[in-house]
């Protein structure tokens, strides 16, 4: 067979993990969550390499990856009213369309390039963004019964770290002014990999997922159902080996009646259809127990639903083509049990068979099967380095592009593996959750229930996949440190939850059955998983029917179910939380979030606290929310967001050099570099405002708020728009300023600030109940109950009486 070859290109995955230099063993990585910023570099005047930088530089990491399924179709129903069988033949449409969890109704620019990073990975072949394609079969439908067949797609679910590196750029008086800053957003995705068909009959019920693409559900041993088992021929056989396919086998003591396929003996559970034409050969059950126990790679079989299947590492493979280069050849007529019940046959291919398939004129990867998936490669020089020789390409064989989709390219957990090539090998890691968890030594192999046997179940995969694998665990999945030397967690939102105890993992819906659910890792790893639930989870408390979703790193609840489907929640997995946890949850929505009305368009980022809304894309984008997840909150909540700014937030008017600080609710601009260092605003997060909201804010601070000259260890208040200075802690105290953010301001400002206390303002001294009204720089004994502001004895004894 010609082999063919594709170069895996796309995005780089940057990679921060360090492999150790010579042993198998080494540290695990820790993986961030939510949206965190780094560190800022320190602002400096820019360097031609700052101003060769301003584009921001994304890259994408998966944290974890997860298959999952969802309908695309309604169940369609073949009813039989007649006293016989009917084969039903069908054909369905079945449709997928590309999610993101975190950009529900949004922007799918950053979600292209963790479709990227996925398929880099190795997680993905095929991204199903819009298709529509229809595929026929048959169903057999017993008399008056009735058959289902129903549209199904299979997806990834990924959440990926994404990394953007970027360079601030500011002018003040005319110098450019950089910093360099990197940020980190935690996301989600759902990308739908391939349609597929589920068909059954009664007495089932509903599709079996486990069925889906593989050509039928399971069943037992068989009772004889149709036809006359014809007579045995004289030649009784001895042996199986060396049988030719299709051959029929007779057991004079057990009364089965086989077929040969592949070299292999496959028991059938019926003559119908043609499946026993021929004369059979009597042989006895020991002669079939001795031969071999799985047909050979690429022999093929048709089903009575007239279903092809290619062997693949003892497996049945479904193929839904046989066009070029798949080679179905001439199948043998086998029954559909024996096909369902996997007689002589695997489950899933064995470990260690290579594969390759074509996508239309593209060329998939060559890959190799390991714990039932696929682990691609990317280079001939990798199935080399992985153990597979330098004639490897004789023993790849050729499946249909659905099928190599339906395998998946995720190991079940427990598989062993370890990173051949490049160098040094790579540490021992398990699969868990379709994460790698890495091993520091081989007591941790062994502590994790690997058994002292562990180094034979390792599996080789190219060093390339092994770095690019996640490294959190899809959610769902359940660990514990290994020998309980943590407590019990489970995977939600990318992130740990911890159980506090076994009625709290019932309550979470793992079931009483949830001890054998459990994975275990080193507790070095498992203190390593983040803590903090990723954007666009669904939550519900574990101690009643709330739910709600994860926003800006908070708990957003909905009120109704109404308000839950029309923020785009309700195909969302629901994960179980307990309610200690969801009680510690934050309530804010952090800032920088970028968030849209449900029923509506409308759209606003959040900004030291405050809704700040669009009017435009443009501002949009402006503001530089153009690539940010976006999620839907209820109108409820919307309306309920503040509208003002809190003081201590850095902004900037896009498209403006001006960079000012909120303070007592009103923009205070900075005037150099130097004013906004002094002030302390140099490693605050700087957001960007439209110029319209910019010339909104107001200039004059409120009173109430407590103020520090930045040049100096001046405090004041600000009272009847007036700085009103302290002369020492206990004046401040006495004023009941103690307990108020100070905000520093620039010099110059607080030297421009008046002194003289705006009419009609109430005042008070501390400790006196007696009130005076200012009018024209003086003071009238007053009756007033509010808005009443307190000042220093001192100041209020230096305004004179009117």
């Amino acid at each position: 067979m010609r082999i063919w070859k594709r170069w895996i290109v796309g995005l780089v995955v940057t990679l921060t993990a360090t492999l150790p230099a010579t042993p198998v063993f080494g540290a695990q990585r820790v993986a961030a969550a939510g949206t965190v910023t780094a560190e800022p570099s320190g602002w400096h005047l820019c360097s031609q390499s700052d101003m060769n930088n301003l584009t921001p530089k994304v890259t994408v990491e998966i944290l974890s990856a997860a298959r999952s399924v969802t309908t695309t179709s309604s169940p369609y129903a073949f009813v039989n009213n007649n006293d016989h069988d009917v084969l039903f033949p069908y054909s369905i449409v079945r449709s997928a369309t590309q999610a993101s969890d975190t950009t529900i109704g949004g922007t799918m620019q950053l979600s292209g390039k963790i479709v990227e990073a996925t398929i880099n990975a190795g997680y993905l072949q095929h991204v199903a963004s819009t298709t529509s394609e229809s595929a026929g079969a048959t169903l057999l439908v017993k008399a008056r019964s009735t058959g289902w067949v129903q549209g199904f797609a299979i997806f990834t679910q990924v959440a990926a770290r994404v990394i953007i590196k970027r360079v601030d750029l500011v002018y003040f008086l005319g110098a450019p002014w950089c910093r360099r800053v990197e940020q980190t957003i935690i996301q989600g995705a759902r990308i739908p990999q391939v349609a597929a068909l589920c068909a059954w009959s009664y007495p089932q019920q509903k599709c079996d997922l486990s069925q889906i693409g593989n050509g039928g559900s399971r069943g037992g041993q068989p009772a004889w159902n149709g036809g006359s088992k014809p007579p045995a021929g004289p030649q009784p056989v001895t042996s199986v080996h060396g049988l030719a396919d299709g051959t029929l086998l007779t057991t004079t003591d057990s009364g089965r009646v086989y077929k040969m396929v592949g070299g292999a003996p496959i028991w059938q559970a019926t003559c119908d259809d043609g499946i026993c034409s021929g004369t059979p050969r009597p042989t006895t059950q020991a002669v079939i127990d001795a031969g071999p126990a799985r047909p050979r790679n690429a022999s093929t079989v048709i089903d009575q639903r007239g279903r092809i299947f290619l062997f693949v590492g003892g497996a049945p493979i479904w193929q839904d083509s046989c066009a070029a280069p798949v080679a179905c050849g001439s199948p043998v007529k086998v029954s559909n049990w024996s096909v369902d019940a996997r007689d002589h046959m695997n489950e899933v291919p064995a470990d260690g068979h290579l594969v390759q398939a074509k996508a239309g004129t593209v060329d998939l990867p060559v890959a190799v099967t390991i714990g039932g998936a696929l682990v691609t490669f990317a280079s001939p020089q990798e199935i080399i380095d992985a153990g597979y020789g330098t004639d490897w390409a004789g023993r790849v064989v050729a499946i249909s592009s659905d099928s190599y989709n339906h395998l998946g390219f995720i190991p079940p957990d427990g598989t062993l593996i370890q990173g051949a090539g490049g160098g040094a090998p790579t540490p021992v890691a398990a699969i868990v959750g379709g994460a790698r968890i890495n091993f520091a030594s081989p007591q941790e192999v062994i502590d994790a229930g690997h058994g002292t046997n562990w180094a034979s179940k390792v599996r080789a995969v190219p060093t390339r996949h092994f770095n690019l694998m996640p490294t959190v665990p899809a959610d769902g999945t359940l660990i514990q440190g290994s020998v309980g030397s943590t407590p019990v967690a489970a995977i939600i939102g990318a992130a740990r939850v911890n159980f506090a105890s076994p009625q709290e993992v019932i309550d979470a819906g793992f079931g009483t059955d949830w001890a054998s659910k459990v994975r275990a890792v080193p507790q070095r790893a498992f203190n390593d998983v983040p803590t903090q639930i990723m954007d666009g989870t669904r939550i519900k408390n574990g101690a009643s029917t709330s739910q709600a979703a994860v926003v800006g790193g908070a708990k957003v609840p909905f009120t109704s179910m109404e308000e839950l489907n029309g923020s785009g929640y309700g195909d969302r997995p629901l994960w179980t939380v307990p309610s200690r946890t969801w009680d510690a949850l934050p309530v804010k929505i952090a800032d920088g979030t970028r968030i849209r009305k449900a029923g509506s368009t409308s759209q606003a980022a959040i900004v030291g606290g405050a809704k700040v809304p669009f009017t435009s894309m443009e501002e949009l984008e402006g503001a530089g929310y153009g690539d940010a997840p976006m999620f839907v909150v209820p109108a409820r909540v919307w309306d309920a967001l503040p509208n003002v700014i809190k003081d201590g937030t850095r902004i900037q008017a896009v498209g403006a050099p001006s960079q000012a600080a909120i303070v007592g609710g009103a923009k205070v601009p900075f005037t150099s570099m130097e004013e906004l260092q002094g002030a302390g605003y140099a490693d605050k997060p700087l957001h960007l405002l439209p110029p319209r909201v910019w010339d909104a804010l107001p200039t004059r601070i409120a009173d109430g708020t407590r103020l520090k000259d930045a040049g100096s260890a001046s405090q004041a208040a600000v009272v009847g728009g007036a700085r009103v200075d302290f002369a020492n802690e206990q004046e401040v105290a006495d004023a009941g300023y103690n307990g108020k953010m100070m905000q520093v301001i620039p010099n110059r400002v607080w030297k421009a600030l008046p002194t003289q206390i705006a009419d009609g303002t109430y005042v008070k001294s501390p400790g006196s109940a007696l009130v005076w009204l200012i009018n024209g720089g003086r003071k009238t004994a007053a009756q007033q109950s509010s808005n009443v502001q307190v000042i220093p004895t001192r100041v209020l004894d230096a305004i004179p009486s009117s």
